[in-house]
């Protein structure tokens, strides 16, 4: 099952650079805690439970405040070059 996250990590990151409108990378980052759980737990259902609740509290928590960041980023960036 190792094999498996470590392919939807890499999967999921490309995914994400070709998007760039941030729902991949939390489940990237959610990939890796269950890549990292693989190594210690055989239960495949666990290790799926964590990926998707993980990911997805993360998503629902966290993506409004990261987009607000990098727009405010953005527009900071823009009010400098002028």
């Amino acid at each position: 099952m190792m094999w498996i996250w470590l392919c939807l990590i890499i999967v999921l990151s490309l995914l994400e650079l070709a998007s760039k409108n941030f729902i991949p990378i939390w489940f990237v980052f959610s990939a890796v805690i269950s890549f990292i759980l693989s190594i210690f737990v055989d239960a495949y259902i666990i290790q799926f439970l964590v990926f998707v609740i993980l990911g997805s509290v993360l998503l629902l928590t966290t993506r409004d405040y990261l987009i607000r960041f990098v727009n405010d980023k953005k527009s900071k960036r823009g009010k400098r070059e002028k």
